[in-house]
């Protein structure tokens, strides 16, 4: 503003001071190995890495777990270890400062309620989801059901069977690491909104059980997503759906893009904090919202021919009360439609002004 040189009133306009939401990585994975306790390792970002440690008695599965995560296009590693008279809460609490999206057990086959405790810690934190992994063999097939009722669990079949690490033989093992890089590679090739499906996992050479169509068709219904090989093909991840019942939420990749979205939004809107909350800033933060989700609209992250179909943003009186008002919450209502299904997923984002935080009801 140019000083003023006579007394008088004047006048400046100015805007809030936002910045772009920039999406959140989605492909970190965390692995919970059992095999000892010992710090936290990682970040790993080759298999070399992992190597370079050189960490005594880690067991089979967790080094060709990792070799296959990286094998498989994964990114970035976390492991945490403990022994197996710990509890697995304690790995996955040590999991919970890092920005992990994808959290795997490679031997949660045999340690009691595994899968029961890495779904609810994904459904907790709402931000990551959890690879299970079934025990070997499962007899017989056709009456097989998942472990877990959860929209944050992926559950697969059969074991792989991969190469030693000496290469002089060969190992069945669950699918878990080898499914983690799957995850990497399709969110860094097609989008954290595609499916992590019908891709060959490499450096495995067999699976333990080749299901028939039938078998498959019923399974994947049960939430059990499937590894199976076909002549000329290879093998391949078949499935893609979450263990959870509610059909909203059936498909692993509608669950992990509103995972992105959710805490993309929250990161990325934290500087309206403590700003006057008031229409000027409802008017910000909308614009801020759309102007991201548009950015995954163009990239083929929703359905529909044009953003209205795709997203609303609404922020305004209709989504705030005045209690709200008075208690310095400023709610933000998105609406989004995923690839697959086409119907509206409805979340809130809500922005505590008011320190410290003071949730509704309390």
């Amino acid at each position: 503003m140019v000083a003023p040189r006579t007394p008088g009133v004047y006048i400046e306009e100015f805007h809030f001071v936002s910045t772009p939401i920039q999406g959140v990585p989605t492909s970190t994975a965390g692995f919970i190995a059992v095999t000892g306790r010992g710090a936290l390792l990682g970040p790993l970002v080759s298999f070399a890495d992992f190597e370079h440690l050189a960490i005594p008695n880690l067991g089979v599965n967790l080094p060709l777990a990792v070799r296959g995560f990286f094998e498989n296009g994964g990114h970035a590693l976390y492991i945490s270890r403990i022994a197996p008279s710990d509890p697995l809460e304690s790995g996955l609490a040590a999991l919970d400062a890092q920005p992990i999206s994808i959290v795997c057990c490679p031997d949660d086959p045999t340690v009691p309620d595994a899968a029961a405790s890495m779904a609810a810690h994904c459904a907790n934190r709402k931000d990551r989801i959890c690879i299970l992994q079934s025990r070997e063999p499962v007899i017989p097939v056709a009456t097989h059901q998942p472990p877990v009722n959860s929209t944050y669990a992926a559950y697969y079949y059969p074991w792989i069977t991969v190469r030693s690490l000496d290469g002089s033989t060969t190992v069945s093992m669950p699918p878990g690491g080898h499914l983690a890089g799957i995850y990497a590679q399709t969110d860094t090739n097609r989008g954290v909104w595609s499916a992590p499906a019908d891709l060959a996992l490499l450096g495995v050479t067999a699976i333990s059980e080749n299901v028939t169509d039938l078998e498959s068709d019923q399974l994947n219904s049960r939430g059990i997503d499937l590894l199976r090989s076909f002549p000329a093909a290879g093998i391949k991840v078949w499935g893609a759906r979450t263990t959870g019942e509610d059909s909203d939420w059936k498909y692993i990749p509608v669950r992990r893009l509103l995972i992105f979205i959710e805490q993309s939004v929250s990161q990325g809107i934290q500087w309206a904090v403590f700003e006057p909350n008031g229409p000027a800033l409802w008017v910000a933060v909308s614009s801020s919202v759309q102007t991201f989700l548009a950015s995954l609209w163009k990239l083929g992250a929703f359905q529909g021919a044009s953003q209205q179909e795709a997203y609303f943003v609404r922020c305004d009186l209709t989504t705030m009360t005045q209690n709200d008002l008075d208690n310095g919450r400023l709610v933000c209502v998105v609406g989004v439609a995923p690839v697959r299904p086409a119907e509206f997923v409805i979340f809130q984002i809500a922005i505590w002004t008011q320190y410290p935080p003071n949730p509704p009801g309390k």
